[in-house]
This record gives structure tokens, C-alpha cells and sequence, in this order.
């Protein structure tokens, strides 16, 4: 059923679908796992990041998107070392999603643990003064 109240995630959801099968080689676009949450105060992204160190990941927020990347090199060879097999070489992820709520891009805060990034980002509060004012009838 298509979602009304944001018809731009039916679109976002179908490309990530269609997407799926074109990434380029080397680069794991949803190799990324997000839940994307929100409260009356938040909107929260947690994304499954495993064998990353915190220097390698960068988040951004932006016109309305959270963008996460991550990359990391395993090619730290020595000459004393001989490998019968090398699959652990230069990795790097992106994910970048429509968050469903305006939220204060600079405000924002990250951590990193066991794995897992977790991504809060305070929405925008409206001022009920701003939604409008009072008329007085004479």
C-alpha cells in the first residue's frame, strides 16, 4: 500500500530493491542493516557496522538525508608472511536514507560500539507562536 505520508519513501524503498543487484563491485550499498526510529524528541538510526574502527566511519546529515560510510584496508602486508588465501582486503560501505522527520542537522550525535553506530538526531521543534497568531474581533 502506498505510504501518504511520505510518497517519496514508496520511490526510495523500490530503488533500494531494484538497486540490489547494480552496486559496484567493491562497494556494498545495503551492506549497511539501518532501523530508523523516532520519538517526540528524536529520530534514531542504528546501523550494523562489524570490524570498522570509529576513525573509518563518517556520518552526514543533510537536506533531509543521513548518509553513513564506512571503509576500511586489510592489505598490511609483510615480507615474512605468506598468505594461501587473502579475502580480507579493502572494504567499503555507504548507506545514505530520507530521514521521516526535519531534524537539526548540526545538533546531531554518534557512537560507536561493539559494532553498532547509533545516529541521534534531535528534530526540529515548532513554535506554536510561529504556527500562527490571534486576531482580535472588534
Amino acid at each position: 500500500m502506498p505510504n501518504r505520508s511520505n510518497p517519496f519513501k514508496d520511490i526510495e524503498e523500490l530503488f533500494d530493491r531494484m538497486g540490489r543487484g547494480f552496486e559496484p563491485s567493491g562497494i556494498g550499498m545495503r551492506d549497511v542493516a539501518v532501523d530508523v526510529s523516532e520519538t517526540d524528541e528524536d529520530v534514531v538510526v542504528t546501523a550494523d557496522l562489524p570490524g570498522y574502527e570509529k576513525s573509518d566511519i563518517d556520518v552526514t546529515a543533510a537536506d533531509g538525508r543521513l548518509t553513513i560510510a564506512a571503509a576500511r584496508d586489510e592489505t598490511s602486508e609483510t615480507e615474512d608472511t605468506h598468505y594461501h588465501r587473502r579475502e580480507r582486503t579493502h572494504r567499503e560501505v555507504r548507506r545514505s536514507l530520507h530521514l521521516p522527520a526535519d531534524v537539526e542537522e548540526t545538533a546531531g550525535n554518534a557512537t560507536y560500539q561493539n559494532g553498532v553506530l547509533t545516529v541521534t538526531l534531535p528534530k526540529v521543534q515548532s513554535d506554536d507562536e510561529e504556527e500562527g497568531f490571534d486576531i482580535d474581533v472588534e
